[in-house]
């Protein structure tokens, strides 16, 4: 920030430092009141007029004695204030007042304030005591005089020149004002009383000579008050009238001594987060001394005014006046207006321009993992404004404590331990109170990689294990501390064997396949944690112990192979014992001898003995030096051994060598298989059921795949099945199902397996099927079914016993009934049709049926079925109720339509009516408006004898009361015969009942129903 000092006094004023001074405007008269409005923008009242000053020319002046006030209105309209209340526009842009109206004799204005927004406020006074406030909101203002009285004491309070305004968030106006009383002040949010305040004796006596509104986030601002015994800071809080506050606290000012306050403006509303609370205060010390303070920015506008400085660019100004500094009013964080109590020149301007700028940051900031560092970070202010350091740490590694001072920061920096070389960054922040002077740097610090992990934990740290023996896995997993390893470093000794490294911190050991010393070896290696900086640890130490002696050798060379003649014998001895073989103390290796896996045994005609001549079948595992193995003279195959050398090793256990597998090979001399016979021996149970045993005349079939072509053929030669089977073995078959005893041949022919096979000889028997007796089952199919117009149909199954001869001549003949159009008919499946086509006719009658099967030469069986009539529904039935009017209530009347579909008439019709939730009322029902005789049935009741003409229909009514706390429901159905012949119902809107009506039933299922029963009456037997 440039300085720019713009000072009216030309006489003994020298400049300071780099500031830069300037002779400026002068007021004519005596300042009483100044307001900065913007940069370059000044209002100054005094005692010969009012002045307008912009960019340091006069803009506007109006001439009058004394000026205790300015008004400068969004219009641009400027105008001086006198005393009585008397206003002066400029090219009379107000009326000429008066400003306040019904004031008592003498009373005087004694300090005239406005808001940012343009809210003003007047205090009135009169001697030697009386106070009145009056307030004009923004377009109140211009008209006077000012209607709103804020404060009206007469009697009991002196005013003073003492005030401050401000405005909090949604332009709400406050006032602050000193008043000879007690209280001490009265605060004002906007034209109301928030709370008498007082400042305690024990702080200060001295009467106020100054005070100043900090707006903050929040409704209620800070105070600051000046006097004669310095500065004074206290936050605001609403209070009832008659309890006032006493928020003050006195603000340090250290090393300044007894600081005389005059004038103090503090300025938040264009600061940052990063520095708010621009702004100066003006008195002496010292007896005298002229000073200028300038506020320190702080971190948030309630914090604002708490910590001040001697102004470096006013320090020791040789000001040739008595206490020239009179008043001060800064504006936007970066202009302000001093005046000097005297007719000379007296009016001085101060600018913010500059921003701050840090010192030199070293690039990168370097410290070792584990370490502290302090490093002291400043800025600089070409205005010598107070600079504001502050700090901005990220989630980091870093550790960052601050201390924070004027114009820099001590910052406290901490290396944790880090795994790699790291790099952190926080930020600095410069701050002058003004937002758009804010200066940001970035602080880059490498932590150094210097010490490695901690050193692995390793699991085991000792192991032991046998040569050739399993596999030891080292693990090793990170110790205590920050840094997880990466990865580990295993060594390897010149002279042992070689670790394998794996994943995850493993390492294995493969111990020596053979160690030829009684005592065994012992082999020691080391690994180090390597963190992301590939720095190591501190080693740590594994250890292996290796007992002797290793495994046994193979007994065999792979794929070894022995031939054994037929009828002969040989031994079987390890080739190979142990590659220690011959050394002191090397325990005895046994050899055991075991069926190779998935044998099934020793092949039939092949025995094996051990050593000592013991029998043994090699199903568990056998310990001998050799095996004798012998073969029978028709034997043969093959023989798979697993032979292991094994031997006792030191503190228990068995150690095995590799296996090998032996193939002892049985051969033989064949026979002549074309030569061979085929022999067959029938077994027949059940008159059906043959088994046919099949051998040949081979003295050793087994050695030859022999199977055998297997044929059942009728006497004629017509082949009925076959079959390829294994010899010796057996085929089973059934023979044919016949009504007379009848011949069947059956052949084989012996071959052997093979490309081409070998064929070999051939068998032929006759066997005979004795008659089976004829059977009738029952029928497949249910009743006839009768339409109008077309008569009763039906397709009929006759069913035969699965026991029973199949190859039969059926023929059906009628017995009794309606008379069919074919009265004899011939085959297993027929169809049926009456003559008759009427419905009253057919509908609840039956057939019966004679049905004749022959099987020839005597061999037959009949049976009579009788087969119902039945019909598929033609009549429909709907319901209908409603209210039934006249003295009983309660009641329903239902109605119900039966209708004819189809074009015969019926008559002998019964009409059943199932009543649920409700009973019928006797002697109500009735058929086409006459009575009919209605008989009660379970559930409901029933009508007989109704006529339906083709194609028309009938409506029955009836009266029921339904029952209380019931859900009332009604059905009917209607048969003709006995048979139902009604489709599903229908049921019409009701006029009131809410009755439901139930369905009648599937129309199908009524008939199947009626012809099962039906049948059941008149079912017929079968004879044979």
């Amino acid at each position: 920030m440039r300085a720019g000092i713009v000072i009216c006094l030309c006489v003994g004023l020298s400049t300071v430092a780099s500031a830069e001074w300037k002779v400026g405007l002068t007021v004519t008269g005596e300042p009483y009141d100044v307001r900065a409005w913007s940069p370059n923008t000044v209002t100054i009242a005094h005692s010969t007029g009012a002045e307008l000053h912009v960019n340091e020319q006069l803009q506007a002046q109006v001439p009058f004695s004394p000026g205790v006030g300015s008004l400068l209105l969004s219009s641009a309209c400027f105008a001086g204030v006198g005393p009585e209340g008397d206003v002066y526009g400029q090219d009379a842009c107000l009326p000429v007042g008066p400003l306040f109206v019904d004031a008592p004799s003498g009373a005087r204005i004694r300090r005239l304030m406005q808001t940012a927004s343009g809210t003003s406020y007047a205090v009135i006074g009169t001697d030697p005591i009386g106070l009145r406030v009056v307030s004009a909101t923004p377009s109140g203002t211009p008209m006077f005089p000012w209607s709103r009285l804020v404060l009206d004491s007469p009697g009991f309070l002196r005013a003073t020149s003492v005030m401050g305004v401000t405005e909090t968030a949604g332009n709400v106006p406050h006032a602050l004002i000193a008043v000879i009383g007690p209280p001490n002040m009265y605060w004002f949010r906007d034209d109301k009383i928030e709370a008498e305040v007082n400042i305690s004796a024990a702080l200060t006596t001295r009467v106020a000579q100054t005070v100043d509104l900090i707006p903050t986030s929040g409704p209620h601002p800070i105070v600051l008050m000046g006097n004669a015994d310095g500065l004074f800071r206290g936050q605001l809080q609403p209070a009832p009238i008659g309890s006032p506050i006493m928020p003050f606290t006195k603000v340090p000012l250290d090393n300044m001594g007894v600081v005389n306050i005059r004038s103090v403006d503090v300025n938040t509303e264009l600061g940052s987060s990063r520095g708010t609370g621009f702004g100066l205060a003006v008195g002496s010390r010292n007896g005298g001394e002229p000073v200028v303070l300038g506020a320190v920015p702080a971190a948030s506008a309630s914090e604002a005014g708490t910590q001040w400085r001697v102004h470096p660019a006013f320090e020791n100004a040789s000001l040739p006046v008595t206490d020239p500094f009179d008043q001060v009013s800064c504006v936007d964080s970066g202009f302000c207006v001093i005046t000097l109590k005297n007719q000379g020149q007296n009016v001085l301007y101060y600018y913010n321009r500059a921003a701050p700028q840090f010192a030199a940051i070293p690039e990168p900031v370097t410290l070792n993992e584990g370490t502290l560092r302090t490093l002291d970070i400043a800025a600089t202010d070409a205005d010598f404004d107070a600079v504001r350091v502050s700090v901005e740490t990220p989630p980091s590694l870093l550790s960052v404590n601050a201390t924070l001072r004027v114009d820099g920061v001590t910052l406290s920096l901490s290396a944790p331990e880090v795994c790699e070389p790291t790099t952190a960054q926080f930020f600095v922040h410069a701050s002058d109170g003004l937002g758009a002077h804010d200066q940001r740097a970035t602080v880059s610090v490498r932590i150094e990689n210097t010490e490695g992990p901690r050193p692995p934990v390793v699991t085991p740290l000792t192991a032991t294990t046998s040569a050739g023996g399993a596999l030891v896995e080292f693990t090793a997993s990170p110790g205590a501390g920050p840094c997880a390893p990466v990865d580990y470093q295993w060594s390897n000794a010149p002279g042992q064997p070689p670790l394998q490294k794996g994943a995850n911190g493993r390492a294995s050991f493969e111990p020596p396949a053979f160690v030829c010393s009684p005592t065994g070896a012992r082999y020691t290696y080391e690994v180090r944690a390597l963190d992301r900086g590939q720095q190591p640890s501190v080693p740590a130490t594994v250890s292996v112990d290796v007992r002797p002696w290793g495994k046994p050798s193979a007994p065999f060379v792979p794929d070894t192979v022995r031939r054994l003649p037929s009828g002969g014998s040989l031994e079987l001895r390890p080739e190979s014992l142990h590659p220690c073989d011959g050394t002191q103390g090397l325990p005895v290796v046994e050899t055991v001898w075991q069926l190779a896996q998935g044998a099934a045994g020793l092949p039939s005609g092949i025995t094996v003995k051990n050593a000592s001549g013991g029998a043994v079948d090699l199903s568990s595992p056998v310990s001998s030096p050799s095996l004798q193995v012998s073969s029978a003279a028709c034997s043969g195959g093959t023989v798979m051994l697993s032979v292991r050398n094994r031997l006792a090793i030191t503190g228990g256990g068995i150690l095995e060598g590799p296996e090998s597998l032996v193939r002892v090979e049985v051969e033989f001399a064949p026979e002549d298989i074309s030569t061979a016979r085929l022999d067959m021996a029938m077994h027949t149970s059940n008159n059906q059921d043959v088994e046919a045993n099949l051998d040949t005349s081979l003295r050793c079939p087994g050695a030859h795949a022999l199977k055998a072509r297997m044929f059942l053929e009728s006497s004629d030669g017509v082949l009925i099945s076959s079959d390829v089977v294994p010899v010796p073995g057996a085929w089973r078959f059934q023979l044919p199902a016949v009504c007379s005893a009848t011949p069947f041949t059956v052949r084989g022919e012996l071959f052997a397996e093979g490309a081409p096979p070998i064929e070999a000889g051939r068998a032929r028997q006759t066997l005979t099927s004795e008659a089976r007796a004829v059977a009738l089952g029952g029928l497949d199919g249910e009743a006839l079914v009768a339409r109008c117009g077309e008569g009763a149909t039906a397709t009929l199954t006759q069913l035969i016993p699965a026991e029973a001869c199949a190859d039969v001549k059926v023929s059906w003949a009628q017995e009794a009934g309606p008379a069919l159009e074919h009265s004899e008919l011939e085959g297993l499946r027929v169809t049926l049709e009456t003559r008759e086509t009427g419905l009253q006719e057919l509908v609840g009658e039956s057939v019966a049926l004679r049905v004749l099967a022959d099987g020839g030469r005597g061999n037959h069986a009949v049976r009579v079925h009788t087969v119902p009539i039945v019909a598929e529904p033609f009549v429909d039935v709907a319901h209908s109720t409603e209210a039934v009017s006249g003295q009983e209530t309660g009641l329903v009347g239902v109605v119900v339509e039966l209708n004819n579909t189809t074009a015969c008439p019926v008559s002998g019709l019964r009409f059943v009516e199932q009543l649920e939730g409700m009973d019928l009322v006797p002697g109500s029902v009735k058929l086409a408006g006459q009575s009919v005789v209605e008989h009660l049935v379970e559930g409901g009741f029933q009508v007989e004898g109704m006529v339906l003409p083709a194609h028309a229909g009938s409506t029955l009514t009836y009266v029921a009361r339904p029952r209380l706390l019931s859900s009332p429901r009604f059905s009917g159905e209607v048969f003709l015969n006995g048979v139902p012949v009604a489709g599903p119902g229908r049921r019409e809107p009701s006029s009131s009942c809410g009755c439901s009506q139930g369905s009648s039933g599937a129309a199908l299922l009524g008939l199947l129903a009626v012809a099962q029963l039906l049948r059941r009456r008149r079912g017929g037997g079968a004879r044979g």
